[in-house]
């Protein structure tokens, strides 16, 4: 009886784990998906207005160039919009990897503050 009550709970998880599962479906999807993140795990301080969200589809996954967006109302110098880092998101799933935590390598996302 335990056991099949197990079983029933560790069936429950896994589906509601793939359900939450979302596939990227195209250039804008991701982009919308990168600037969620992005506010989500607190890897800007700037708006997501004075971002800019640069896709590539690459095959299996989209990588994403954030840059910094110079405008009057964002600041900055005109003509010049520096890369602050990169999104990695997977087609199938979503899974996102980034280099916002180490400009050098692909990282998971960490688990965002609470406030």
């Amino acid at each position: 009886m335990m056991r099949r009550a197990i079983i029933t709970a560790a069936l429950i998880v896994c589906a509601q784990a793939c359900a939450a599962q979302q596939p990227l479906t195209d250039d804008n999807d991701a982009a919308a998906r990168a600037a969620d993140i992005t506010r989500t795990y607190g890897l800007s301080e700037d708006r997501t207005e004075c971002l800019l969200f640069d896709t590539a589809d690459k095959g299996e996954y989209f990588l994403v160039r954030v840059r910094e967006n110079h405008t009057e109302t964002c600041g900055g110098a005109a003509g010049v919009s520096p890369t602050l880092f990169f999104l990695k998101m997977r087609k199938r799933d979503g899974y996102t990897v980034t280099t916002a935590y180490d400009s050098e390598q692909y990282l998971p996302l960490k688990t965002p503050a609470k406030n």
